[in-house]
């Protein structure tokens, strides 16, 4: 039998800021700031990332002075979706990439403590999964949002459980269906940004500040207030995030039809490098 990982305890203040870690994790006046660090790739989730993230919540899960986390991510995207070039020999990767994500959103709603995204850039695909995840969303009026995974031959179901709560069935459909990149500000509307700023510089100041008043308030009192909203509305229901993401990885990892879309991209970016 394996054994369970051991985890590193949290850093106390700020980040080392030239880690090469692919999540940073540190704790100060009850926030804990969890930042995707791959800039240099838009932050792509890899199956190192999605190791990362789940070390980082256990952790901050089990820190009883963890009043807020702060979920951001390194340079000017917060995430572009999954690293498919990982996948490029590999279509079963694909799969593996969609149910860790289902994972990660279900964790990310099941953190006791409220979780606020701070969206700069982009929050592509997976990343706008992860995004309709968190409790609180900050986002600047030009940020790009959206799901533009049918053209090449994936299903964005995975992120039916918490999009849904989200922005309500209508919207659901058009992001999902559509695959088009909505605005903050259309998302804003939408429902699935909670806090609207002028611009990219603004974000993180917002969502520092949001993150502040809330670790004021009564930690036990906001955390029974995030749990009863989970029972609400059915995030603590397993079979709810199960059978969407096992019906789109079986399809990701095995379909004719994915197959041939992701060879035909990766033979378009050939010919355009």
């Amino acid at each position: 039998m394996d054994r369970p990982r051991a985890l590193a305890p949290l850093t106390r203040g700020d980040p080392t800021i030239d880690s090469t870690a692919p999540v940073l994790v540190s704790v100060r006046d009850g926030i804990a700031r969890v930042t995707l660090n791959d800039a240099g790739r838009r932050n792509a989730m890899t199956i190192a990332m999605f190791d990362a993230l789940d070390d980082a919540f256990a952790r901050v899960r089990d820190d009883a002075s963890v009043r807020v986390v702060l979920l951001d991510g390194a340079g000017p995207a917060f995430c572009a979706g999954f690293d498919l070039t990982a996948a490029a020999d590999d279509q079963a990767l694909v799969g593996t990439f969609i149910r860790r994500l289902s994972t990660l959103c279900r964790t990310l709603r099941r953190v006791p403590a409220p979780v606020v995204v701070a969206v700069r850039g982009a929050a592509i695909a997976g990343g706008c999964a992860v995004v309709s995840a968190c409790d609180l969303v900050v986002a600047s009026a030009a940020a790009r949002l959206g799901y533009p995974v049918h053209r090449i031959g994936l299903s964005p179901a995975v992120s039916l459980p918490t999009l849904d709560q989200a922005v309500g069935a209508g919207a659901a459909r058009m992001l999902t269906m559509s695959g088009r990149l909505v605005t903050g500000a259309e998302a804003h509307a939408l429902g699935l940004v909670t806090t609207l700023v002028e611009d990219d510089d603004a974000v993180g100041p917002a969502a520092e500040a949001l993150a502040t008043t809330l670790a004021a308030h009564g930690p036990h009192a906001l955390r029974v207030t995030k749990a009863w909203l989970n029972e609400i509305d059915g995030s603590l229901d397993d079979a709810r995030f199960d059978a969407p993401a096992a019906d789109t990885a079986e399809a990701a990892s095995t379909s004719a039809e994915t197959a041939a879309r992701l060879a035909a991209m990766w033979a378009q970016r050939a010919r355009d490098s």
